[in-house]
């Protein structure tokens, strides 16, 4: 797969996921690029093939670049620009 087919499918499983309501975690989403034979090694090199692909569809489809920034997770099932979460020590 190339680069372009690759920001398209996740663009497209996007939209489908997200008409159905579902989110999904980075990992999911490397399992799954895996049996489509491209292997991401971590979930930041899947990140960055989301955010390359979230970049693509920004002017391509607006409705696909808003299904991407609502489907994909990290693992907490955070969306990225979600601040993560710490909690302090009482002192």
């Amino acid at each position: 797969m190339t680069n372009d087919e690759i920001y398209d499918f996740i663009g497209e499983l996007a939209i489908a996921l997200y008409s159905k309501k579902i989110r999904i975690s980075l990992g999911a989403l490397r399992a799954i690029m895996l049996d489509k034979g491209k292997d991401y090694v971590n979930n930041r090199g899947m990140a960055s093939a989301v955010s390359a692909a979230y970049r693509r569809w920004k002017e391509k489809d607006p409705i696909i670049y808003y299904a991407i920034a609502y489907t994909y997770t990290d693992k907490e099932g955070n969306l990225a620009w979600d601040k993560p979460y710490k909690e302090t020590a009482a002192e």
